[in-house]
């Protein structure tokens, strides 16, 4: 009795420690969700604004997508010789402007379809949000570092 006892306790914790080890994965869906949520509770927006605010900022978003992951591809590459480099340069300003372009259109996009008012505090909340995310991943990360940086003692 006291040995079966100890295997339902032993399994237990051995449960509870590896689902508490599982890295979470990102769920783009979700992380769109409380975007959105985020910004239509800090920008004071409207089910109606919302509404129309939030399509356009999603296609906004999906377009800046592409032009993110070539820049994600240009981080990882290595260029061989000052022409190689040159180039990559080039290449990173002009994804630049088109990303600024992007917004600069979508921005003007943005104020037609709510108060411009409410355009300021939806980017500014935007702004908070991405400060937020990163935050709370440092935080998460220092937590990691921490109890895995832990010695046993003798």
């Amino acid at each position: 009795m006291i040995k079966k006892l100890f295997y339902i306790i032993l399994l237990l914790t051995s449960a509870v420690t590896l689902s508490a080890q599982t890295p979470k994965k990102f769920d783009p869906e979700k992380f769109s969700r409380e975007q959105e949520a985020f910004i239509a509770k800090e920008a004071r927006l409207s089910p109606q604004e919302a509404e129309k605010f939030f399509p356009v900022f999603r296609e906004m978003k999906n377009k800046q997508r592409a032009l993110f992951h070539k820049q994600r591809q240009w981080v990882r590459s290595k260029p061989m010789n000052d022409k190689d480099a040159a180039k990559l340069i080039s290449d990173m300003d002009k994804i630049d402007m088109e990303l600024k372009k992007i917004q600069m259109a979508y921005h003007t996009k943005f104020c037609k379809v709510i108060p411009a008012s409410k355009v300021f505090l939806c980017l500014y909340a935007e702004e908070r949000f991405k400060h937020q995310i990163m935050y709370k991943m440092s935080e998460q990360k220092q937590f990691k570092k921490h109890t895995t940086d832990k010695k046993p003692q003798r």
